[in-house]
């Protein structure tokens, strides 16, 4: 049994079913009050018969509070008419709605002592005559409105029947209606004079009203007993539908506090048994949750009252009850989950803020204590600052000018404030300044505004500019390292060869054909050495800028178709297929004829060497209109894989082929920039796998038209 009573706690369906029945029971018992309401249970509630009830007591004041305004106060239409039923405090006030609209409201102010003579004096009031007089006509109207009203009240009033007698006059309702019939009714009421007699014993009570003017005015007031018997079945029916709404009421409000009571135990519980299970809801702040469910809770009861007063039908008004009654359910089993846990103070949102706010104050405080320790303490200047900023304040105050001390006290914790914060950043940079100082030519200041900002800046592209200098140092040495032993290669093994040879030939032990041989390599080597001497005679003058630069307007398509034929020989014994497209109109740049083919020249022997044989090779000709450039494009792939970038291979005795086993001083590619560079072009390398792309970039001439 308990391992049932345990399993069923943690039942899904058990807990909907709990949830569900709460809002249902919660509903009806709204919908039983609701309808009790409805039925005036305030009437119902405390009597056990018609006679005792506030209703009839209530019938029968009505019945003679209309029956003294019509016979007693207005008595008549020509009564009416005549002003006698005005209500001289409704014409006062009137008055003093128009005193006040002159802001007149004290006497002395007319001229006269009391607020009757005010009120009553006629010669102010002649030039409002007209106004009075409209007013006037405005409460008769409604005067003559509120009789004919009354009478007609009085005309439909179930079961009554009454006897007025007023200065003589006598008037009653029926024509026949007899006083001694009307006093031995079941339900009887008497005024004479100021005395009432009834035989509701509960009314004795009741004063007559204000207006009621005429002392002689009696009545005599009677129900018939028929309508009170009819009225007292009724009521007995009403009475027990009362009470059977309040058994569902309070039924269903016990029901729904059990089944409340059920979801609440099973809420959170998991099978496993261990912990409590939070829905996402639970995540939500729980005073947060709470006015929300207020506001919605605030907007469904008005909603309610909007149906009600607008005749509605009831079950909209339930649904309406039962959509606030499971919000509210949601957030106490919500609650209640949440008080299992333990997590109560964790989710209260106006807990968090006062720990938020304490912790914000304890770190403003924080925040001064460091900023007076880093700043300002120590520290003459301020110190003589602080003297003189207190002086102020205090002299301010003492003149009795506090605004002026204030203002003058907030300015100077502002001013210090801003001062203690640039010191601050000056102190930063004058640190960043040593370490970049010490070597640290890599460290940037960042965190800087305004002109310390720009200071900043100037610093960092001083240390940008220290680190560039000494990459290039690094770069320039290691390019001397490599230059000399590049050179001592290249001349070293042409010399080896040259000794060897030399040493063979004066053996003297050699027959022709090899004396022959080694004459052959001696005359290839000293040429090899006339080359690499050469080249580094041309690349020195090229680099320096000394030589003479002889610019004219050269066709590009006839120098290059010109300097193809002349290397026709080299081109069919290389292996390569060239392929040239020339642009369609004239191609005339601004150059040196001569240098721009020895770059044109070195371009192609480079491509003589290094390209894969039995492939093609590409020269593409193309303008930039826009900044009037002439385009030149050498493309081949390479036989041996470039692991190099472009930048490196320009460099003075680099070589795509790494082994240099290869003939030449690689020399041609950096010789060819410079030569560009004198003549105010540009030379680009582009590399992308095997393919190797030279760009020749020349400013085109301007040609007559």
């Amino acid at each position: 049994m308990a391992t049932k009573l345990k399993t069923i706690w943690t039942d899904q369906k058990f807990k909907i079913t709990c949830s569900f029945l709460t809002v249902v029971f919660i509903t009806l018992s709204f919908g039983a009050l609701f309808e009790a309401y409805w039925f005036n249970w305030d009437y119902l509630a405390n009597t056990n018969n018609y006679l005792e009830s506030a209703e009839l007591e209530n019938k029968v004041l009505t019945a003679y509070d209309r029956i003294d305004r019509v016979y007693n106060l207005y008595q008549s239409e020509e009564n009416i008419r005549a002003g006698n039923a005005i209500d001289p405090e409704a014409m006062e006030a009137y008055k003093w709605d128009i005193l006040a609209g002159l802001d007149i409201i004290d006497p002395d102010d007319m001229g006269v002592a009391t607020e009757h003579e005010m009120l009553n004096d006629a010669n102010f009031w002649q030039q409002y005559a007209d106004e009075l007089e409209v007013q006037k006509k405005q409460l008769i109207n409604e005067g003559l409105f509120q009789y004919e009203r009354l009478k007609k009240e009085l005309e439909q009033t179930q079961g009554l029947a009454y006897i007025i007698d007023s200065k003589g006059g006598k008037n009653s309702q029926p024509k026949d209606a007899n006083p001694d019939d009307l006093l031995n009714r079941r339900v009887n009421f008497t005024y004479n004079k100021g005395a009432i007699s009834s035989s509701l014993s509960n009314i004795d009570q009741f004063e007559p009203l204000d207006y009621s003017v005429e002392p002689d005015f009696q009545v005599i007031i009677g129900f018939d007993d028929a309508y009170i018997a009819q009225r007292e079945v009724m009521y007995q029916a009403e009475r027990l539908e009362f009470l059977w709404l309040m058994s569902i009421f309070i039924v269903s409000l016990i029901l729904a506090a059990i089944c409340a009571l059920l979801a609440c135990i099973s809420a959170g519980r998991k099978k496993d048994g261990e912990g409590i299970q939070l829905l996402p809801i639970d995540a939500f702040w729980i005073d947060a949750h709470f006015l929300l469910l207020l506001m919605v809770e605030t907007l469904v009861v008005a909603a309610i009252v909007f149906f009600y007063d607008q005749n509605f039908p009831r079950v909209d008004m339930l649904m309406l009850f039962a959509v606030g009654a499971a919000l509210g359910l949601n957030f106490l089993l919500s609650l209640v989950r949440i008080l299992k846990n333990g997590s109560f103070g964790e989710r209260l949102l106006f807990l968090k803020l006062i720990k938020q706010t304490w912790k914000f104050i304890k770190d403003q405080f924080k925040k001064v204590a460091s900023y007076y320790n880093d700043v300002m303490k120590g520290s003459p200047t301020v110190k003589r600052f602080m003297f003189w900023a207190i002086l102020l304040v205090v002299l301010a105050l003492s003149v009795q000018v506090p605004i002026l001390g204030i203002c003058s006290f907030i300015c100077i914790i502002y001013l210090l404030y801003l001062g203690g914060k640039k010191a601050k950043k000056y102190d930063g940079i004058r640190e960043g300044l040593e370490r970049i100082k010490n070597g640290e030519v890599d460290y940037k200041l960042t965190g800087f505004d305004g002109a310390l900002g720009e200071l900043a800046e100037g610093i960092n592209a001083i240390g940008d500019g220290i680190s560039l200098a000494v990459s290039e140092e690094v770069k320039s040495q290691r390019l001397k390292t490599e230059l000399l032993t590049n050179v001592s290669h290249d001349i070293r093994t042409p010399l080896t060869s040259i000794i060897t040879s030399i040493d063979l030939l004066k053996n003297g032990n050699l027959n022709p054909e090899e004396k022959q041989k080694y004459l052959e390599i001696l005359e290839n080597k000293a040429h090899r050495l006339k080359v690499l001497t050469d080249d580094l005679f041309e690349a020195a003058k090229a680099s320096s800028g000394n030589i003479e630069v002889e610019f004219q307007a050269v066709d590009m398509e006839m120098l290059m178709t010109q300097g193809l034929g002349e290397m026709e020989e080299e081109l069919q014994n290389s292996q390569l297929e060239f392929i040239t497209q020339y642009p369609k109109d004239l191609f005339v740049v601004t150059a040196d004829g001569r240098l721009i083919w020895r770059v044109i020249e070195n371009l192609l022997f480079n491509i003589l060497k290094y390209a894969q044989k039995e492939s093609r090779v590409y020269i593409e000709f193309s303008k930039c209109d826009e900044d009037k450039t002439g385009v030149v494009v050498f493309k081949n792939v390479s036989a041996q894989p470039l692991n190099i970038s472009p930048e490196e291979l320009m460099e003075r005795f680099k070589r795509g082929d790494e082994t240099r086993n290869s003939e030449g001083s690689g020399l041609g590619l950096a010789i060819a920039k410079d030569l560009m560079t004198i003549q105010q072009g540009e030379l680009k390398l582009e590399i992308d796998g095997d393919l190797f792309k030279a760009v020749i970039l020349l400013p085109l001439a301007d040609l007559p038209r």
